[in-house]
């Protein structure tokens, strides 16, 4: 005879199983998964506790709390993530959109207001988090996207049509802003480079590492990727055009000089929720 379980005594067995897991919030985790197996919001799991679970659903309940335990990410079992207030689909070809890259497109909309007509860049799409943002804050925008591998800028497309901006956005194949060094000038670029070291990878917490190391893998001292894109940036920008990354921590102490190195100027820094220092920006003289 098949074990017969109410929601409340699978969401109490959920979360006492990712309590021992060590997860950070395992009411709430066993909350999100069960909702999303059966297309509930979490208040209306409350007002159905005992309800009996059918045997399917209890079935894909343990599948996903097997994989919760052995620190896949929530978001890749939901396949859903929120960005600046938008849905996202994301799964494990891409990183997962984190609260301290909204830093980033928040500093473009002060920078280009509603009203303006900017040509910007979203190197590394990825789910397209920031192209999708900044088409959606930025109506009258005109968007460009770029990534290495077409299966991302499909998923990044999805995104798009989703969010109903797909036909400001231009998805573009490639590696680093090489596709389009002949198309400018822009109005603004922004890139979440990878930036952890190496050697610092297997060091990341479990859920981290679920991630795709391409996104991650900034080379030996996490710096690789910045002076090529500050190259790159300045012979595509126009004059008076913004540059804008998000660093790790302490990176802004290399990434300044070399904006000013190349001659951008008004370099400012932007503090994460957490008050590190996050992403820093440039214009172009």
């Amino acid at each position: 005879m098949a074990e017969v379980l109410t929601m409340k005594e699978i969401l109490d067995l959920s979360a006492g199983h990712f309590n021992r897991h060590g997860l950070e919030h395992p009411r709430l985790e066993a909350e999100l998964l069960l909702g999303h197996i059966l297309g509930l919001e979490r208040i209306q799991l409350y007002v159905q506790f005992d309800r009996p679970l059918e045997e399917n659903e209890l079935e894909q309940m343990r599948e996903f709390i097997r994989r919760r335990a052995r620190g896949e990410p929530l978001a890749y079992i939901l396949r859903e993530k929120e960005f600046m207030s938008l849905p996202f689909h994301v799964d494990s070809r891409v990183l997962i959109p984190r609260p301290e890259t909204e830093h980033l497109v928040e500093r473009a909309l002060q920078i280009f207001g509603p009203n303006e007509e900017p040509t910007l860049i979203d190197l590394g799409t990825g789910s397209g988090s920031i192209a999708v943002s900044l088409a959606h804050y930025l109506p009258h925008s005109r968007i460009w996207a770029l990534d290495v591998r077409p299966d991302i800028l499909e998923l990044a497309r999805d995104n798009a049509r989703r969010n109903g901006v797909q036909d400001r956005i231009r998805f573009i194949l490639g590696d680093l802003l090489e596709p389009v060094l002949k198309e400018g000038p822009v109005d603004g670029i922004l890139s979440n480079p990878p930036y952890i070291p190496s050697g610092e990878l297997e060091k990341l917490s479990p859920e981290v590492r679920w991630q795709p190391r391409l996104a991650l893998d900034g080379g030996q001292d996490g710096l690789h990727f910045y002076p090529l894109i500050i190259n790159q940036a300045d012979a595509l920008l126009k004059e008076g055009g913004y540059l804008g990354l998000e660093t790790g921590t302490g990176q802004d102490q290399a990434v300044g000089p070399l904006l000013e190195k190349k001659g951008f100027r008004e370099i400012s820094i932007e503090k994460d929720y957490s008050g590190h220092k996050r992403c820093i920006w440039g214009r172009k003289s």
